[in-house]
């Protein structure tokens, strides 16, 4: 359950200005800053106007999860509503629509994209690894491993996926689903979509 929210003309702006946007998303940094930018993403968030979702560099962003992949806040139906905007199936299915996936024909990705060595130690580091093994790693796994939330992890591997390794999954005999980075990134493993719910 949402809670209800007495809308600023802040709150209208930045609802208002993302609602025009092909891609949904607020430019908080456009109009505030520090505390006060947090404070209305929080709020925004809170009450189902908003959600996050991963962005490129180019897209407004609000914030970095713990593997400093940009995080930004597109606007929801129930936002679209807000402002007086009646969302419209097209409206609804664009600003829903998870970030498209890299089609097989284009895995001519040499390395990850601009990546480094994470840092070892960090939980980047540790996910990687645990994906790179042979048995590759459940999502309960990485959630252990890292005392991330699920959300957190799905975004971890939607923001791997970014940087240009190839995840592929399987299912166990259980019904899990296992993720494993691919050890040839021109190979043909199918990619993953994993967006964060």
């Amino acid at each position: 359950m949402t809670r209800m929210l007495k809308l600023t003309d802040t709150h209208i702006l930045l609802l208002s200005a993302a609602s025009q946007r092909d891609d949904g998303l607020l430019d908080l940094g456009a109009r505030l800053k520090g505390s006060a930018l947090k404070t209305t993403a929080e709020k925004l968030l809170n009450c189902g106007l908003t959600e996050e979702t991963p962005v490129d560099l180019d897209q407004p962003s609000w914030r970095s999860d713990e593997m400093e992949n940009r995080i930004g806040l597109r606007i929801t139906a129930t936002g679209l509503q807000a402002i007086g905007i009646d969302p419209d199936t097209e409206t609804e299915a664009t600003l829903s629509a998870p970030i498209t996936p890299i089609p097989a024909a284009d895995h001519k990705l040499p390395q990850p994209l601009g990546e480094t060595a994470p840092r070892a130690g960090s939980k980047k580091a540790t996910v990687i690894s645990l994906l790179q093994r042979d048995q590759g790693a459940t999502l309960d796994d990485l959630i252990s491993a890292t005392g991330w939330l699920p959300h957190t992890t799905r975004a971890a591997l939607t923001g791997l996926r970014k940087q240009g390794h190839v995840l592929s999954r399987s299912q166990t005999q259980e019904g899990k689903t296992v993720y494993r980075i691919a050890s040839d990134p021109v190979g043909s493993a199918p990619q993953v979509e994993v967006v964060a719910a």
